[in-house]
């Protein structure tokens, strides 16, 4: 069976996902980024929009003042660049603040959405873009189907909100017509700001939704095959950073089952600082004493550490700890010849009432 063919049914591995996000290639919703855009913007209009409309105001009655001054007088450049300055300066300082809020907030949240991966291959030039085989993939049956149900659903949302602010403006427009000037634009902008949060808070569930399905996606085409499998384990398998990284897992996990054995040590012999063993004996379960824990340098400062806390009695014997240190692994019984030397030190420690046996 063939790779195009093969069936892919294995999660992606983390090689598989580093690779995919340093071409570029995450999952994100802009639905997602443009709802939370649309929701910060109609804060900004909540909070400033009564100095928009106060600023609109008196921008259209300057304008009306001055319709009637010099009709006839010709208009020069300096006039044509002061008008495009002046309205370039009034569109900053009344729309500016919207539209920072709502780009702000969708690059904000589009970076949330991949975690701030910045990947500069997604700029290069890649030809196979162009391939109209690669496009059609794009209107498989589970995406446009996916798509035009999201869509579907959206629209219906948007409807069902926005109609019942709709008719009540329908219903009432015969009685704002004979009401002031200023409440009936005050009742409009505040259906219009109720209908903006409304919308927004809508969008920004279906947005969520919608970046589940994105990962789905996402995690979907980045399954991998039988084949592609046997492939990453050669990988990892051959590549030293992979190695290096297992055996310093491995040292870990070690350290710390040794660590957690000293509290059941019978006594800690040391060199008194480079070296330490921890020796266990209980005569139900072996005849001789059994190493649980050894280490060097600050691994010894450890054990000798643990000990002290947990009151395992700490004996220093530099001859026997060095011997001891270089022929037994942590679990090895000690050998006969130095079984003499650690008898005397078990029947010291019984002496001084320090051991129990």
């Amino acid at each position: 069976m063939s790779d195009s063919t093969a069936e892919k049914k294995h999660a992606p591995s983390w090689r598989r996902l580093r690779d995919a996000r340093q071409r570029g290639q995450v999952a994100i919703s802009r639905d997602l980024s443009a709802s939370a855009g649309l929701l910060a913007a109609t804060g900004v209009f909540m909070s400033m929009g009564a100095i928009v409309l106060q600023r609109l105001n008196a921008s259209v009655a300057e304008g009306l003042t001055r319709l009637g001054d010099a009709p006839l007088r010709d208009v020069s450049e300096g006039d044509i660049v002061r008008m495009v300055t002046r309205a370039a300066m009034f569109l900053a300082v009344t729309v500016g603040p919207v539209a920072a809020a709502a780009g702000g907030t969708a690059v904000l949240l589009s970076g949330m959405q991949t975690n701030f991966n910045w990947s500069t291959k997604a700029l290069t030039i890649d030809l196979n873009r162009l391939n109209p085989a690669n496009g059609l993939q794009r209107f498989t049956p589970s995406r446009t189907g996916i798509d035009t149900l999201k869509t579907i659903i959206t629209a219906i949302v948007l409807v069902a909100l926005s109609w019942p602010i709709v008719r009540g403006l329908i219903v009432e427009t015969e009685g704002l017509a004979w009401s002031n000037t200023i409440v009936s634009v005050n009742h409009g902008w505040d259906e219009a700001l109720r209908l903006m949060w409304r919308a927004g808070f809508a969008l920004l569930a279906l947005g969520a939704a919608d970046y589940g399905v994105q990962k789905w996606r996402y995690l979907s085409g980045l399954k991998m095959t039988d084949q592609d499998l046997r492939e990453e384990n050669k990988l990892n398998e051959t590549n030293p950073e992979i190695k290096a990284r297992i055996r310093k897992i491995r040292r870990e996990l070690f350290r710390s089952r040794m660590m957690k054995a000293v509290p059941t040590a019978t006594v800690v012999l040391t060199n008194p600082t480079h070296f330490a063993v921890a020796l266990q004996y209980k005569r139900e379960k072996s005849a001789a004493p059994i190493v649980v824990a050894k280490g060097q340098d600050l691994v010894a400062a450890k054990i000798r550490e643990i000990a002290r806390q947990h009151s395992v009695p700490i004996i220093e014997n530099p001859q026997l700890t060095r011997a001891l240190f270089k022929e037994c692994e942590i679990g090895d019984t000690i050998p006969g010849p130095l079984f003499g030397a650690v008898a005397e030190i078990l029947a010291y420690l019984i002496r001084i009432k320090q051991l129990v046996l």
